[in-house]
């Protein structure tokens, strides 16, 4: 993982033997897909199996009022004090209620959070969207909105121009960690659900981000911990989620991804992924494989829109051979705010690897759903 608001506030709304860096398959046919703005008018098919060449591709026959795609990029600052998400959307407030009304289904979404505490969000709506997959990544361009991705296996690039919406610059995305599907890595004939009918590609579970943005006259430049996943569905989102915790972070050497989702039928899902130097040390949706609670605050699990939220997360990721490892995840500052039903923050992390010396000044961008 995989992602958004403004209607409430809009948002994104993202054990194995080691396994080589060289996650994408080379070669091969680009493919390219055209995302007309109007949503499509009869039923549609979603990719649940992935191929060789469908990492980061669109995984939806086409949007229709009932479906969403989306691609998902962020980067939070090793102080946590600045962070940049942006998604490239596919889908409508129907199927994804983040979402502000309206009849166009492209729509990218800027949210930023500012050294000095302040954040925003800013919404670009295209004409069409034309995306080109091969090697299993993707370039992306969102006509008439000045915004785009650019990647390839090794780095990805976005970049706005945008001067009359007050936001202009780029995001680059570099060394990235190796990637993953909910259950296992990016190969061929893998699961692509991470809960009914939510499908979820992590095409960057961790890099360098280097941002270079100027929003409404503010300058937003800093270097830091940058990610990149996709999800998709059929079906409308909250017909599926009852809750979700997602995050990903750097704690010392390992990079980590967890998503612990509970669905509408009351059953837990979940996909944990660490890597370490350059190979992924586990990338399971076996539930033994990892917990996630909330701590502090209201720690009621499930989660409910009638309670609060938490102000930590307390997570057990079994390693295999490598140990366990447990975390505790401490919030620093609320980026996006969607109302009892959706927050995201960036965090401190610490832990340890089966009791191990304690790995501390780690740093995390998460998020929380509550549904019911």
């Amino acid at each position: 993982m995989k992602i958004f608001l403004l209607s409430w506030l809009f948002l994104i709304l993202p054990a194995l033997s080691l396994i080589p860096t060289n996650g994408f398959p080379r070669g091969g046919t680009p493919h390219i897909k055209t995302i007309p703005a109007k949503a499509f008018a009869g039923a549609i098919t979603a990719n649940s199996l992935s191929t060789s060449d469908n990492l980061d591709g669109p995984q939806l026959s086409a949007v229709n009022k009932n479906s969403f795609d989306w691609w998902y990029f962020d980067v939070v600052s090793r102080d946590l004090n600045t962070s940049l998400t942006i998604t490239f959307f596919t889908a409508l407030n129907s199927s994804f209620p983040f979402l502000p009304p309206s009849n166009n289904v492209d729509i990218v979404g800027v949210f930023y959070s500012l050294p000095n505490g302040t954040s925003g969000t800013k919404l670009l709506y295209a004409s069409e969207v034309i995306i080109t997959t091969e090697d299993n990544a993707s370039c992306g361009q969102y006509v008439g909105t000045g915004a785009s991705w650019s990647g390839t296996p090794d780095q990805y690039k976005i970049t706005i121009n945008a001067p009359e919406h007050g936001i202009s610059g780029t995001f680059l995305l570099r060394n990235p960690a190796p990637a993953h599907y909910p259950c296992g890595p990016a190969i061929a004939k893998q699961n692509m659900m991470v809960a009914p009918e939510i499908g979820w590609s992590n095409i960057i579970p961790d890099a360098e981000g280097i941002v270079n943005f100027t929003i409404l006259d503010s300058k937003l430049e800093f270097e830091g911990i940058a990610y990149h996943d996709k999800n998709w569905s059929k079906e409308p989102f909250q017909k599926n989620v009852a809750s979700w915790y997602w995050g990903h972070g750097r704690l010392g050497k390992y990079s980590i991804v967890w998503f612990d989702t509970r669905g509408s039928d009351g059953a837990e899902y979940t996909s944990s992924y660490a890597s370490k130097d350059g190979k992924i040390i586990v990338t399971s949706c076996k539930n033994s494989s990892l917990t996630v609670r909330p701590s502090g605050g209201d720690d009621q699990y499930p989660p409910s829109v009638s309670g609060g939220d938490p102000t930590g997360f307390t997570i057990k990721m079994d390693l295999g051979d490598a140990g366990t490892l447990d975390v505790n995840v401490t919030m620093k500052a609320m980026v996006a705010d969607g109302g009892v039903s959706y927050k995201r923050w960036t965090a401190t992390m610490e832990g340890s690897v089966s009791n191990g010396p304690l790995i501390t000044g780690g740093v995390a961008l998460l998020e929380q759903f509550k549904l019911v």
